[in-house]
């Protein structure tokens, strides 16, 4: 039965997808009602799958379904396989990925009522739904990689969602940026593996590795990986993008930059963790990334004024809180974690354009009456201290021009020799033309 309902799981959004593409590619005037209506039972159905499927995993946990397809296209001796696993990790973030989109459907029938791109808007986040089921159940970091991109892809054009202004292009480029950055890592995790053990396997690595199959060089591949989620969680030093990352619409910000993609670089990690047991410098290396995560978005977060942003500097902070219990080997703990403050989260990014207004009608909360923290680290520092700390918070400690620099650094020797390869074609060129007229 679980077979039938992974089988309806994965294939069902591309049967969506190709309906999405058909009308749009057909011209067929869709209204918004029966867009919305056909939203509702969309995801109604997929989140029944993904509850009966979650239900079933959980009964027969901890074994797992192994679940192979037919090779997709082969290469000399490699064959790109579709294999998927079936887990308690990939149910239960399947289930959360499901119901949350559920939700940012029915929110955003409203939200974007009369919007001319609410079709492109259910398109994109249709096609983020595809690509999240396809990281939850991914047997390999290849097949693994596609879902990845499919969610960055998704991210980066919804940051620029409102494309004739200037800022969110900005923004989504710094996005993309980011994302291709660490993305190559998965690139060049996946070809350390197929070199030193010709398999990127979840379940065949860990065995190789308990069977005497170990070596100082398959530490890089950790290192790769771990450099691959730091641009989706927003962990240091790739975290000064999320909060630029704002200007798409408010249910895009809630459901990529409050609940599901910035929850993937912890999913792999979490993914990746029979692994990293093997290497416990990895471990160290991620406790050490979320905790300075933790701390510069607290700091920074201290120093917003508007709500979006602070929300944004909070997620960072709890994914950085995340990391740290991956590390210190709560896995279990990791992941409920991660659900709870997915779904925080997504409420409250839904419900900041109206924080103003719920604060004043709650009768709780006394007019004109300042509200300070019971505890607060800073009053174990100096004010002499807290006021240069706060200065630099005030600009996030000088992130985005260290990051700029890292990305000049790696994009200006492809730009000297792209110029200079367009100088030698330009030089054949006249040299072939110089030829031809001699002849």
């Amino acid at each position: 039965m679980a077979n039938s309902f992974f089988t309806l799981l994965i294939f069902t959004p591309l049967l969506w997808m190709g309906l999405l593409a058909g009308v749009y590619f057909t011209r067929i005037k869709l209204s918004e009602q029966h867009l919305s209506n056909a939203l509702r039972f969309y995801s109604l159905y997929m989140v029944t799958l993904a509850l009966g499927l979650a239900v079933l995993t959980f009964l027969h946990r901890p074994s797992f379904l192994l679940i192979d397809f037919a090779d997709w296209f082969a290469v000399g001796d490699y064959q790109f396989k579709l294999r998927f696993i079936v887990d308690l990790l990939g149910a239960t973030y399947a289930l959360l990925a499901t119901a949350l989109v559920g939700v940012i459907f029915r929110f955003s029938r409203n939200y974007l009522h009369r919007e001319a791109g609410y079709f492109r808007f259910v398109f994109l986040l249709s096609t983020l739904l595809f690509g999240l089921i396809v990281v939850s159940f991914s047997r390999s970091i290849d097949l693994l990689f596609i879902g990845w991109e499919l969610v960055g892809t998704t991210s980066v054009l919804l940051i620029s969602y409102f494309y004739d202004k200037s800022q969110p292009v900005v923004h989504a480029t710094k996005a993309i940026i980011s994302y291709r950055l660490c993305d190559m890592g998965i690139l060049a995790g996946a070809a350390w593996a197929h070199h030193y053990l010709h398999t990127t396997d979840f379940v065949i690595i860990p065995t190789l590795l308990d069977h005497g199959h170990g070596g100082a060089g398959l530490v890089f591949i950790g290192l790769f990986i771990t450099w691959a989620s730091l641009a989706k969680a927003g962990q240091l030093p790739m975290c000064s993008w999320l909060p630029a990352a704002m200007e798409g619409p408010t249910p895009s910000s809630a459901i990529f930059y409050g609940a599901l993609s910035v929850h993937l670089g912890p999913f792999l990690l979490l993914r990746f963790y029979d692994y990293f047991a093997h290497f416990p410098v990895l471990l160290v290396l991620v406790g050490l990334i979320g905790g300075l995560s933790a701390v510069y978005a607290t700091l920074v977060g201290r120093t917003r004024s508007d709500a979006k942003t602070m929300l944004a500097y909070a997620t960072i902070s709890q994914v950085g809180l995340i990391y740290i219990e991956i590390a210190l080997g709560f896995t279990g703990f990791a992941l409920f974690h991660m659900v709870t403050h997915a779904s925080l989260r997504t409420y409250q990014f839904l419900r900041s354009s109206s924080l103003i207004q719920d604060f004043y009608e709650n009768p709780v909360v006394e007019h004109n009456r300042t509200i300070h923290r019971r505890f607060s680290f800073e009053r174990f520092f100096s004010p002499a201290v807290r006021q240069r700390v706060y200065v630099h918070a005030l600009h996030g400690f000088h992130l985005d021009y260290f990051t700029g620099r890292l990305i000049a650094g790696f994009l200006y020797p492809m730009r000297v020799y792209l110029q200079w390869e367009a100088r030698w074609l330009e030089f054949d060129t006249r040299l072939l033309k110089l030829l031809l007229r001699k002849k």
